[in-house]
């Protein structure tokens, strides 16, 4: 959350700079566009570390139907 704001907020370029950008032109369905490929981003990135996670400490999660 926290990259995610200081992109936005912060940098010269990126998504959350072409949201700014957009944002400031009025072309919402363009921030509406980076908001949906950050959020796609997350979910990938956290199934990625989620797998990553039970595969590192499978130990810890045995006996568990996940």
């Amino acid at each position: 959350m926290g990259t995610v704001v200081s992109e936005t907020v912060a940098s010269n370029q990126g998504i959350g700079y072409l949201m700014m950008s957009a944002g400031s032109q009025m072309r919402m369905g363009l921030v509406f566009a980076g908001l949906l490929v950050i959020s796609a981003m997350a979910m990938v990135m956290y199934e990625l570390f989620a797998q990553l996670e039970k595969r590192m400490t499978g130990w810890a999660h045995r006996g568990q139907n996940r």
